[in-house]
C-alpha cells in the first residue's frame, strides 16, 4: 500500500470549525480573565493592538472597552465571522489570515497570541517586523510546572470508523508523556486504491528557556514571564496552567 504523509491545519475546515465552537475554547470567564491580564502587563493609552489567531474575539470586548482600538485575524472564517457579529465596533476590524503570513511593519503598540504555542521563529519574526518601536508581543506559554501535579491525561482515545464500503478511518489523539508533546493523526485507509493518507498534527510545549531563545533570536530586546495577576513566574509554582510571555520591541 502507498502511504502518504501531510502535515494537518483542521482549523479553516468549516465542519471541524463549527463543532470546535461548542467543546475548543476557554470559557468565556476565563477568556475575559486574560483579557484583562494582558491589560495589566501591556498599560499604554489608546492602543493598536494586532490579536493573532483570535477566535471569537471575546477578549476584544475588554479592550474596545477601555479604548483601544482592535484588530483580529484567524485562519477560519467562521472564527472571524463570530468574531465581528460579538463586536459590532467602529474600532474593531476583523480578516482571515495565517499568521505566518503577517507582513505589515511598524504597524502595531501591542500584538497579542492567546492559547497557540509557539513552536518556531517564523511567527516572532513576523510579529517584531509588524509592531512599533517599543512595542509589545504578549503570549501564552505552558507553566512547565503545572504537569507535576495534574494527574493523567484523560482526554486521550483511538477511534476506527467506517466512512464507506472500502475506506476506514483510524483517529490518534494523545499526549505524549516523554516529550510533553500533544500528538494527533487521522489515518485514512482507501482499500480500493491501496493507499493510506495519513494527516498529522504535533504540539509540543517548549520550556521557558526555549521560547526565550527563540523570542531573543528574532531581534526582541527582553522578554520576562507573568500570571494573570501581573506577578512573575516563580521556579517552583506549580500553578496556574500557563503564564504570559511579554518580549517588548526596543526603540
Amino acid at each position: 500500500m502507498k502511504k502518504i504523509y501531510v502535515p494537518m491545519v483542521r482549523y479553516g475546515d468549516r465542519q471541524f470549525d463549527e463543532g470546535f465552537v461548542g467543546w475548543g475554547f476557554n470559557s468565556y470567564e476565563d477568556q475575559i480573565r486574560d483579557a484583562q491580564g494582558i491589560l495589566r502587563l501591556a498599560t499604554g493609552k489608546e492602543m493598536k493592538i494586532l490579536d493573532l489567531a483570535c477566535g471569537l474575539g471575546i477578549y476584544h470586548k475588554v479592550w474596545l472597552d477601555a479604548g483601544h482600538t482592535v484588530v483580529g485575524t484567524d485562519l477560519s472564517d467562521t472564527f472571524i465571522f463570530m468574531a465581528k457579529n460579538n463586536n459590532d465596533d467602529p474600532k474593531a476590524s476583523y480578516r482571515v489570515e495565517n499568521y505566518y503570513d503577517l507582513a505589515e511593519v511598524n504597524e502595531y503598540d501591542l500584538i497579542t497570541m492567546i492559547d497557540t504555542p509557539i513552536e518556531d521563529t517564523e511567527l516572532p519574526a513576523n510579529v517584531i517586523r509588524a509592531l512599533k518601536p517599543g512595542g509589545h508581543f504578549i503570549f501564552q506559554i505552558a507553566n512547565p510546572q503545572y504537569k507535576n501535579k495534574r494527574g493523567p491525561v484523560d482526554v486521550n482515545y483511538r477511534n476506527w470508523e467506517q466512512k464507506e464500503d472500502d475506506i476506514f478511518v483510524l483517529t490518534r489523539h494523545e499526549y505524549n508523556e516523554e516529550i510533553d508533546r500533544w500528538e494527533y493523526e487521522e489515518w485514512t485507509i482507501d482499500v480500493e486504491k491501496a493507499e493510506v493518507l495519513v494527516q498529522h498534527s504535533f504540539s509540543r510545549n517548549l520550556s521557558f528557556k526555549g521560547v526565550a531563545d527563540i523570542i531573543m533570536e528574532t531581534g526582541f530586546s527582553s522578554i520576562a514571564f507573568f500570571d494573570h495577576n501581573g506577578r512573575p513566574y516563580g521556579l517552583s509554582d506549580e500553578q496556574p496552567l500557563a503564564y504570559f510571555a511579554m518580549a517588548h520591541k526596543s526603540y
